[in-house]
C-alpha cells in the first residue's frame, strides 16, 4: 500500500501543471465541446425536420378539409334535388304534368342549379336525364362516356358514386378531365322506384391545383386513390405513372404520419390524409432532397461553429498556461515566503484581469497584515490610557455627589430648606442616573429616579404641573432596565403638555398581571396626530425609526425586548386629544434581597 500510494504521489508530481492543464483542457472542454455540437447538429437537424414534417401535415389537412368540404357541397346538391318536390314532380312518368307546368318546374330547377354552378368555380356541369325523357343539362356542354359510373349507381339504387378522373369533351374548352358525382334519383314518395340520374362534374385540374397548395414551398406533387385503391386523379408529374401503390400499406395504421419511399433513384417523403364522405385517400409526395436543403445551411453553420470553438479552445489553453498558470506558480512562491514570516513579499501587477486583483489583494493582505501587527501594540496602549481615564469617570461623579452634599448641608445651616430639598432631589437623580454603571435596577430605585425628575419639574413649572406614582408592594423589588420609565415622563413633559389646560397632570402605576409587570404612563396632554401615531406604532412593529421621538420610543421597546425576550417592550395603548397612555410590559423577575413597600 505504502509503495503504490508512493508511485501515485510520485507520478502527480512528475506530472507538472501544463499537462494537468492539457489533460483537463482536452478531456472536460475540447472533447466535450465536440460531442456537444454534434449531439447539437443531429437534434437541430430533427428539429427541422420535425417542423417540416408538421408543417405539411397541417397543410395537408388543410387543403383536404377544403376539398372535403367542396364535396360535401356537392352531395348536398344530390341529396337536395332527391328531396326536391319540383325535381320530383318534373321527373314523375305518370300522371302526366303539363307542359306550361313542366317549364315552370325547369325554369325553378334550372335556377336553384345555376346559383350553385356560378358560386362553385370547381363545378363544370350538371346533368339530370329523366326516365320520363325530361333532360336537364347546365354548365359546360360535355360529352363523355360515363356508362361505367352510371351502371354501378344503379346497382346502388340510389347511392352515391364517385368516378375516377376521366376525360371528357368541352364544348367550351376542348378535351378536358373531370371527377363525377353520379347517382339515381329516386321518388319521393317510392324511394325504391327510380325517375332519372344525376351528373354532377368537378374540374379535375382544380381540385389537384387545390391539393397542391399543401405541398412545402410547391415541391412535390400529389394523387388520390379510391378505396378500391384506383388512382382517381394525380398531379401531371410523368413519375407517377412508374409509382408503386403497394408500399402505401404501411401508412394504413392511425399513428403512422409519413413514410419513406423510392421513386425512380430519389427519395420520397409520403404523406397521407384521408377524407371520410368519399372514402379518398390523399397522397403527397415531397423529394427529400427540400428537407436535405432546409437543413443544409443550418449543418454547415453548426460545422463551422464547432471548428471555430475547438479553435477557440487550443488558444484558450494557450492563453491559460501564459496568463493564469505562470502568476499562479509566482504567488504560490511568494505566499511561502509570508508563510516564513517575511512580510516583505510582494507581487507585481500587470493588468486588470483577475490574477490581477488578486495580486492586488495579497499584497493588500501582507500590508495589513504588517499595519495589524503595528496596531497590536498602539492598540494595547490605547487600552490602558482608556483604564485610566474609566478610573477618572469614576472619581469625577463622587466629587459631584460630595459638593452636592456639602451645599445642600450648606442650605440648611443657612435655614434655605427649599434649597437643600432642590439639591437634595438634584443629588438623587444624579446618582439614581449614575447607578454605578449598572444597566439593571429595581422597579423602587426607578421609580425614585423618576420621582426626583419630576420633583424637580413641578418646582420648574410649578401649579401648571402635578404628577402622581404608584407601585404595588410586592412588585417594588423586581428587576426592570435602568432608564426605562424617565423618558416617558421626559417626553411628555418636553413635546406632550397641553398648554391651553390649566393643570398637566401625568401618572405612573405599576401593577402586576399574572406574573408580568405592566406599568402605564398616562397624560392629560395634546395626544399624538393619527397620522404619526401610526408611523410610531408601525416602527415599534417593524424596529425601524422614524423621527427622533419614534427613536426614543423604538430605543425602550427594543431594550426591553432584547434583554427580556419577545412580547416584552412598549406599547402605545391609546392617544386621543384628551391623553395618551404608554405601556410597558415586562416579567416579574426579583433582586435578591431587595426591600418591597409602597410609594405614592
Amino acid at each position: 500500500m505504502r509503495r503504490n500510494r508512493q508511485r501515485t504521489r510520485g507520478f502527480g508530481i512528475r506530472f507538472g501543471l501544463k499537462r494537468k492543464a492539457l489533460v483537463i483542457f482536452s478531456v472536460l472542454v475540447i472533447l466535450p465541446t465536440l460531442a456537444v455540437g454534434i449531439m447539437i447538429q443531429i437534434q437541430y437537424s430533427n428539429i427541422l425536420r420535425k417542423q417540416f414534417v408538421d408543417t405539411t401535415t397541417r397543410n395537408l389537412d388543410s387543403v383536404v378539409s377544403q376539398l372535403e368540404e367542396q364535396t360535401s357541397t356537392v352531395k348536398d346538391i344530390a341529396d337536395y334535388l332527391i328531396l326536391s318536390p319540383d325535381l320530383n314532380e318534373y321527373l314523375r312518368p305518370s300522371p302526366p304534368v303539363s307542359r306550361e307546368r313542366t317549364e315552370n318546374l325547369k325554369r325553378t330547377i334550372d335556377d336553384f342549379l345555376t346559383f350553385h354552378l356560378f358560386s362553385k368555380d370547381y363545378i363544370r356541369s350538371i346533368s339530370i336525364y329523366g326516365y320520363n325523357g325530361n333532360v336537364i343539362e347546365l354548365g359546360e356542354p360535355i360529352i363523355a362516356n360515363e356508362k361505367e359510373w352510371l351502371d354501378k349507381a344503379v346497382r346502388l339504387r340510389g347511392g352515391i358514386v364517385w368516378s375516377e378522373g376521366y376525360s371528357a369533351h368541352s364544348s367550351w374548352n376542348g378535351n378536358i378531365r373531370v371527377v363525377s358525382l353520379v347517382r339515381l334519383l329516386n321518388s319521393f314518395h317510392q324511394i325504391t322506384l327510380p325517375h332519372g340520374e344525376l351528373v354532377i362534374r368537378l374540374d379535375e385540374a382544380k381540385i389537384v391545383e387545390l391539393l397542391e397548395k399543401g405541398l412545402y414551398k410547391g415541391a412535390g406533387f400529389v394523387f388520390v386513390l379510391g378505396p378500391d385503391g384506383k388512382p382517381v386523379l394525380k398531379s401531371n408529374h410523368p413519375a407517377l405513372d412508374e409509382f408503386d401503390v403497394q408500399p402505401l400499406a404501411g401508412l394504413a395504421g392511425p399513428s403512422a404520419r409519413y413514410m419513406n419511399v423510392e421513386l425512380g433513384n430519389e427519395s420520397y417523403l409520403l404523406f397521407r390524409q384521408s377524407m371520410k364522405n368519399t372514402a379518398w385517400d390523399v397522397f403527397a409526395l415531397i423529394p427529400e432532397s427540400v428537407v436535405n436543403e432546409e437543413t443544409s445551411n443550418v449543418r454547415i453553420s453548426m460545422y463551422m461553429m464547432i471548428g471555430v470553438m475547438l479553435l477557440l479552445c487550443f488558444l484558450a489553453l494557450f492563453g491559460f498556461q501564459y496568463t493564469i498558470i505562470r502568476p499562479i506558480l509566482r504567488l504560490t512562491n511568494e505566499t511561502n515566503r509570508v508563510k516564513r514570516g517575511d512580510f516583505t513579499a510582494h507581487l507585481p501587477i500587470e493588468s486588470n484581469d483577475e490574477i490581477s486583483v488578486l495580486n492586488r489583494n495579497f499584497n493588500e493582505m501582507v500590508a495589513t497584515i504588517r499595519e495589524l501587527i503595528d496596531y497590536q501594540y498602539k492598540l494595547e496602549l490605547r487600552e490602558r490610557e482608556t483604564e485610566l481615564k474609566l478610573l477618572q469617570d469614576q472619581m469625577d461623579p463622587h466629587f459631584l455627589y460630595n459638593t452636592l452634599d456639602m451645599i445642600r448641608w450648606t442650605a440648611r445651616l443657612e435655614k434655605a430648606g427649599k434649597t437643600s430639598q432642590l439639591i437634595e432631589m438634584l443629588s438623587t437623580f444624579f446618582r439614581s442616573a449614575q447607578n454605578n454603571g449598572q444597566y439593571v435596577t429595581t422597579l423602587r430605585q426607578e421609580l425614585e429616579f423618576v420621582q426626583s425628575y419630576l420633583f424637580l419639574q413641578k418646582k420648574r413649572l410649578g401649579r401648571r404641573f402635578r404628577y402622581a406614582l404608584y407601585t404595588e408592594y410586592q412588585i417594588a423589588d423586581s428587576l426592570i432596565l435602568k432608564s426605562s420609565i424617565q423618558p416617558l415622563v421626559e417626553n411628555f413633559i418636553k413635546h406632550g403638555m397641553n398648554k391651553s389646560l390649566p393643570v398637566n397632570v401625568i401618572t405612573v402605576k405599576c401593577y402586576e398581571v399574572e406574573n408580568e409587570i405592566r406599568i402605564d404612563v398616562q397624560d392629560n396632554g395634546k395626544g399624538i396626530e393619527a397620522d404619526r401615531l401610526e408611523k410610531i406604532r408601525t416602527s415599534l412593529e417593524k424596529k425601524q425609526a422614524h423621527g427622533k421621538k419614534v427613536g426614543a420610543l423604538l430605543n425602550i421597546h427594543e431594550r426591553l425586548s432584547i434583554y427580556f425576550g419577545e412580547g416584552y417592550g412598549l406599547d402605545i395603548v391609546f392617544s386621543s386629544a384628551d391623553g395618551t397612555l404608554v405601556r410597558l410590559n415586562i416579567p416579574n423577575t426579583k433582586a435578591n434581597g431587595g426591600a418591597e413597600h409602597d410609594e405614592t
